[in-house]
């Protein structure tokens, strides 16, 4: 069971957005992935610094990767969370990193619960779980691939029409 998702499995291309909404508290937040999500048998890191986390609502904001210069130069492994782009497993999905093993961003297994913390290289506030961060229930996933509107293909160049969500579970 879990997540799966989008292309062809192995070739990790396509660019895809994650929208979530927290509930009760009506939080919409999100991630844009530049690959594909896949699920890897152990947490693995891809992506690059094209990725963002956002949040819609309230008081939008989007959260760019911009390491400082001390993380990169640091050799206590904040370089390492730094450019912890996408993470991916059986168990869960996420984007960003911080020492204490929290995430900007990470949605269990079948999509119904998140955590959100402050992380390294995104420099975000905490997207969901009240002021502090934590967990929160998630009321909706949305997830979308850009498709070029001028001849209706992905942006990734993938011409698998049968773009398979079938994996991914939610409430």
């Amino acid at each position: 069971g879990g997540w799966e998702g989008g292309g062809k499995k192995g070739e990790g291309k396509g660019e895809e957005k994650v929208k979530v909404k927290e509930a009760p508290g009506g939080s919409v937040v999100g991630m844009y992935a530049t690959q594909a999500w896949t699920r890897h048998a152990r947490p693995r890191v891809y992506g690059d610094g094209g990725c963002f986390l956002f949040r819609a609502r309230p008081d939008p904001v989007a959260y760019r990767w911009r390491p400082t210069e001390e993380e990169v130069a640091d050799e206590d492994g904040d370089a390492l969370l730094a450019e912890q782009f996408m993470v991916s497993c059986p168990t869960y999905l996420s984007m960003g990193g911080s020492k204490d093993g929290g995430c900007a961003l990470r949605l269990n297994e079948d999509l119904t619960r998140g955590e959100s913390a402050h992380a390294a290289g995104f420099h975000n506030d905490p997207l969901g779980g009240g002021e502090g961060g934590g967990a929160f229930e998630v009321g909706l996933v949305e997830v979308y691939r850009l498709v070029r509107e001028i001849d209706g293909r992905c942006v990734d160049g993938d011409d698998d029409s049968a773009w398979n969500l079938g994996g991914f579970r939610g409430g």
